[in-house]
């Protein structure tokens, strides 16, 4: 199977090929690695690389994966067929944030009608024992932002929303 997708600003392609057993190979541009797979439920699995083993937690929501490695939390964006082909272009529009797994709110860094740039953190939220900038999805204003710092929110909560009004 192939995939792509993005971590922060950064693009990546990978291969995964199923070998015998519970081995995969698994290749990162030109790079190739050989690992073995045991899932411990259907979100989590123990993943054995070249003799390291990483624990990974794995939590899909439409548009983004939140993954968590050994303790180390990543959103991962999926990407659509047009964003595979480049002619995806940002458009006019709301995109809404929610949260991948339940948390508390740390800080809020930007208020309501805000206006952000893609990529600026718009708030911290506690999750898993660590803390994560949730970031603005688009250029846009914010929108629909009732979080205060202490306020619990359960997984798949509604944190604000980003209107893009230009073309």
């Amino acid at each position: 199977m192939d995939f792509s997708f993005s971590v922060g600003d950064r693009e990546y392609k990978l291969k995964v090929k199923k070998m015998e057993g519970n081995g995969i190979l698994v290749t990162v541009g030109k790079k190739k690695f050989h690992a073995t797979v045991d899932f411990i439920c259907p979100d989590e699995f123990i993943m054995n690389i070249n003799g390291r083993v990483y624990d990974v937690i794995i939590n899909a929501e439409n548009h983004s994966y939140s993954v968590c490695i050994n303790g180390k939390f990543f959103e991962i964006e999926k990407k659509t067929a047009l964003q595979l082909l480049g002619t995806a272009e940002e458009k006019s529009g709301r995109k809404e944030v929610k949260t991948s797994m339940p948390g508390r709110i740390v800080e809020v860094l930007v208020e309501e009608g805000d206006r952000v740039k893609k990529g600026q953190p718009v708030l911290v939220l506690e999750a898993m024992k660590m803390q994560n900038e949730i970031k603005a999805p688009q250029p846009g204003k914010v929108t629909e932002l009732s979080l205060n710092p202490g306020d619990s929110v359960e997984a798949n909560a509604h944190l604000f929303a980003v209107v893009n009004e230009m073309t």
